[in-house]
């Protein structure tokens, strides 16, 4: 069966949001005749590059103009900073597309915020078909734009959702170079030296409020065993040297059927003299002192003999 011009041309703006390069047009058999009647009678949609269309039944989106930003660039151009930061779920897309080209290349186009830099290939990947820079090497970027709040949401994000780790941004950090705002990225990365790794977002909010408040890091999913070595229990946070552990408690119901269940875990944990409190959305509030307070009390005690 023949497939027709339109559907052919169809085809390839379909995986790329709606947009389609002139390079992509000649290939599919368009000829420059051709591509001026089809935007004379409103086939094709002029955009901010002037080397890329989009189909006119295709809803301009962001995503449609980062695309366009793609096909525009150079060979090798892709999705950075904010725009990388997007696709992950991880920011507001931005006004208008990132994207980065590379050092040598002109990168004169609309319609894009165009950075040049030389990207190593291990901070270059694909997600959802788009080429873009690794979570890693996104969140480097991103310190030179964003503020420390943001910076640190970000980080946060990122880290509590497994996609990235303190020990893979310092590698992509060390393969870019010296960056504007180091100081912002240190202090973005500062509640993780310690190897922390919490398993969601939440807790890595509050270890980062806890390295604001100047206690000692903490090991995060901490496994408590007995004397015997059998496991007892995983908690979010402990402080071992103390034999004192913190459970935070997000917004999840916990049913009556657990609570006997709780108790019996909490139990067999203080028979070896551990101490766990739990803690909540609450108590990490500027207004709220009771958490703090009592992370100070405790952590200002010597340590248990030999558990340092």
């Amino acid at each position: 069966m023949l497939v027709s011009l339109v559907d052919q041309v169809a085809a390839v703006a379909e995986g790329q949001e709606g947009a389609v390069s002139t390079k992509q047009l000649a290939k599919a058999g368009l000829s420059e005749r051709q591509k001026r009647a089809w935007v004379r009678y409103e086939r094709l949609r002029r955009t901010a590059a002037r080397n890329v269309f989009a189909m006119p039944g295709a809803e301009p989106t962001w995503k449609q103009s980062l695309w366009v930003a793609l096909l525009a660039g150079p060979k090798a151009t892709m999705a950075s900073h904010l725009s990388a930061a997007a696709l992950r779920g991880l920011l507001p897309p931005p006004e208008v597309p990132h994207v980065t080209v590379p050092r040598t290349a002109s990168g004169r186009f609309g319609g894009a915020v165009v950075h040049h830099a030389k990207v190593a290939p291990a901070d270059c990947c694909w997600f959802n078909r788009v080429p873009t820079t690794t979570v890693a090497r996104t969140i480097v970027d991103c310190a030179t734009l964003l503020d420390q709040a943001t910076l640190d949401g970000l980080v946060d994000a990122a880290i509590g959702r497994s996609l990235t780790s303190y020990r893979k941004i310092k590698a992509a950090w060390t393969r870019a170079g010296p960056v504007r705002s180091a100081d912002r990225l240190t202090a973005a990365l500062a509640p993780y030296t310690g190897g922390a790794e919490p398993r969601s977002e939440k807790e890595a909010h509050v270890l980062r409020v806890l390295h604001t408040w100047g206690v000692p890091p903490p090991v995060t999913q901490y496994v408590i065993r007995d004397e015997g070595g059998r496991f007892l229990a995983k908690i979010d946070f402990a402080w071992p040297a103390w034999r004192f552990g913190l459970e935070y408690k997000g917004d999840e119901f916990h049913p009556p059927r657990a609570w006997a269940r709780d108790d019996r875990r909490l139990s067999r944990i203080e028979a070896i003299a551990w101490r766990i409190e739990e803690a909540d959305r609450f108590d990490l509030r500027p207004s709220s002192t009771r958490l703090r307070t009592l992370l100070t009390s405790v952590l200002s005690e010597p340590p248990f003999p030999g558990l340092l």
